[in-house]
């Protein structure tokens, strides 16, 4: 008696096409990952604003700062002021190329260590390239006893890979 043998071809390129589609997505969620060298500059229309802090009231001073997005979706934010240390939170992608990152950090009177208050932001990011991004941060002020102070305050950013 003969047996026929076949293969399971059809089978087999659904496995290998399901692969590689996942494998696709996953790479796009990497392209965040790393640390990045990022300028911050406040835009006139915050710097106009005085419940806003915009530092020495001044548009468009380039500020840096050091983003780092973690594999599994965390961040760390390290500024260049001495008043604030570092910040922790999330990032997210919400599309091909554009991510979301929300994040908090304290701020401390430099002369006494004492915190006097925090700042919660959320950074809408867009890659411009593999090594580059642009964003606009959105920034909520709050005092020493947890008092909203000023809201909706805008940062512009760009960043490069560090990498």
């Amino acid at each position: 008696m003969q047996t026929r043998r076949f293969t399971h071809l059809p089978s087999l390129a659904l496995v290998v096409l399901t692969a590689l589609l996942i494998g696709s997505v996953r790479a796009d969620d990497r392209k965040l990952e790393g640390t990045w060298d990022v300028t911050l500059q406040f835009p006139e229309e915050t710097c106009v604003r005085t419940e806003c802090s915009c530092p020495g009231n001044t548009a468009n001073i380039p500020i840096p700062a050091l983003n780092t997005f973690l594999k599994g979706g965390g961040m760390l934010w390290s500024g260049s002021a001495l008043a604030v240390v570092t910040g922790q939170g999330g990032w997210e992608r919400l599309g091909r190329n554009h991510y979301r990152a929300r994040f908090k950090f304290y701020i401390f009177n430099p002369a006494t260590g004492f915190r006097t208050g925090y700042e919660e932001l959320t950074k809408d990011i867009r890659l411009t390239g593999p090594d580059t991004f642009e964003a606009t941060t959105t920034y909520d002020l709050f005092d020493a006893a947890d008092q909203l102070i000023a809201t909706e305050c805008v940062i512009n950013e760009t960043a490069t890979r560090f990498e």
